[in-house]
Formats: C-alpha cells, sequence, structure tokens
C-alpha cells in the first residue's frame, strides 16, 4: 500500500508542476528481535525482505543521471495543471476576497 501511496503522491506532484523523475526499486532486509517475557527463553530474531521504492524528484534535473534507467522527463506543459483544482475552495476563496 505505502509503494502505491508514494507512486500516486509523486503523479500529482508531477501534474502540478515540471519535475524531473527517478524511480529505482531496491530490497531491504528487516530484522526482528523478540525478547522473552519470561526467563530462561531465547532471544527469536526473525529476518525478511521487503520491496522497497526510492522516488527522488527534481525542479531542475541538476545532480540526475539523465541515463538512469528509472529516468523520467517533465510532463508537457499542456499536461500541467497548476493551483488548486477544488472548486469549494475556489469559491469560498473568491467571496473572502471580494
Amino acid at each position: 500500500r505505502a509503494i502505491n501511496k508514494a507512486v500516486t503522491i509523486a503523479e500529482i506532484l508531477k501534474r502540478k508542476m515540471p519535475l524531473h523523475q527517478i524511480t529505482s526499486l531496491t530490497s531491504c532486509e528487516i530484522v526482528d528481535v523478540f525478547e522473552p517475557l519470561e526467563e530462561g527463553l531465547d532471544v527469536v530474531e526473525s529476518r525478511r525482505f521487503v520491496s522497497c521504492m526510492i522516488i527522488t524528484l527534481s525542479r531542475d534535473g541538476e545532480g540526475m543521471d539523465l541515463k538512469d534507467i528509472g529516468y523520467q522527463p517533465p510532463l508537457p506543459s499542456e499536461e500541467i495543471q497548476p493551483g488548486d483544482l477544488n472548486v469549494r475552495r475556489q469559491k469560498a476563496a473568491a467571496i473572502t476576497t471580494s
């Protein structure tokens, strides 16, 4: 679920402003250590690997490897919709400014 949310947030941001993106996939090892509540029992250690996604966004692409396999250039200007498209907020803002 977290990866889906991260991708959604990155896509929303890319549609609000021109952003360069590099996405990479990795796996991370997580070690869970369970200490016993009673004397004489052993500590149990559990290791597992989870998928990780790193999404790097940049306004100017400076310092990014533009030849990286996960590189995505900014969207064309006609696909970018800056501003808040929430109609209710726009109406409230219009009322308070008049």
